[in-house]
């Protein structure tokens, strides 16, 4: 394959047949653009020579079985707006050169066992619109620099091992459409800054040790869908301006999407969370839901 020298397109995606290795003559294709090599049984490393492709635009290895950790390399794939390297067994942590592709648009790296912290340098990647790094076992919070990714629009960081308080920064993403939490060991309360997230149309905070009451002002995310807040500590009673958005969006879709801990099955206890709107309530300690929708 290395003697196609003017390829730019190489697109090998969904051969479950096809096994193996990426030839070291695969890296001397130094006029590659697109290099999609996804959804097949490929296995081994990502060669610190992916650092010759420098005209590389999008790049995926997502869906086979590559081990090892990520090239610091990457870095002088400074034309990269795509990378995707989901659902692989990657390890090790995020390397400094991923901070560098100040291009990079959309970055794919969950279902791996990546561990680590994100980096504050997260905040260097202004352009991101998709930032999936979520089912890894990365240790630490959220960088507050990631409120600097003003065109983010979809955050998934669920079930990844962070923990910790929510940084201030986050609330700055205006764009933010979804924002997954969710099966992670985050604390602390809920800010009233939530509400300056207008663009939120699924937020799912479930399954962490989130405490104290839920702020009124996720009632200013007009266009909101979906919010989960079951299993974690919030209590209190749901405001009646997030219930307000039930008529207009939350019950609009088939999907359970207002549930918190308003139910319990013992009489003695009262639910967590007093609410008058959901359509799923669930009980914080056996975590059984019902449907309210009758």
């Amino acid at each position: 394959v290395g003697a196609m020298k003017n390829l730019e397109n190489l697109k090998i995606s969904g051969h479950r047949g096809l096994v193996g290795t990426l030839p070291p003559s695969l890296f001397e294709l130094i006029n590659l653009e697109f290099l999609y090599v996804n959804g097949n049984s490929l296995i081994g490393s990502v060669s610190e020579n992916i650092g010759q492709l420098t005209k590389l635009m999008d790049f995926r290895i997502n869906d086979n079985s590559f081990n090892g950790t990520i090239p610091d390399a990457i870095k002088l794939c400074q034309e990269l707006e795509i990378l995707d390297f989901s659902h692989n067994d990657l390890s090790g942590t995020l390397p400094s050169g991923l901070f560098e592709l100040s291009t990079l648009q959309y970055f794919y790296m969950r279902a791996n066992s990546l561990t680590g912290s994100i980096s504050e340098d997260i905040g260097q990647l202004t352009k991101l619109n998709h930032l999936w790094v979520d089912e890894n076992k990365f240790n630490g919070t959220i960088p507050n620099s990631i409120g600097l990714c003003q065109d983010l629009e979809k955050l998934h960081l669920q079930e990844s091992g962070l923990h910790g308080t929510l940084p201030d920064g986050l609330y700055d993403l205006m764009n933010l459409q979804d924002l997954y939490l969710d099966r992670n060991d985050f604390s602390g309360t809920i800010s009233e800054r939530i509400g300056d997230m207008t663009g939120l149309l699924d937020l799912r905070l479930y399954e962490n040790r989130f405490s104290g009451a839920l702020p009124s002002t996720p009632g200013f995310c007009e266009d909101l869908e979906i919010l989960l807040i079951e299993n974690t500590n919030i209590t209190g009673t749901l405001p009646q301006e997030v219930c307000a958005l039930t008529a207009k969006n939350l019950f609009s879709i088939e999907y359970a999407a207002l549930r918190a801990d308003c139910y319990s099955g013992d009489v003695n206890v009262a639910p967590f969370i007093e609410c008058d709107c959901c359509d799923t309530c669930c009980d914080h300690v056996t975590h059984e839901c019902h449907n309210m929708i009758t």
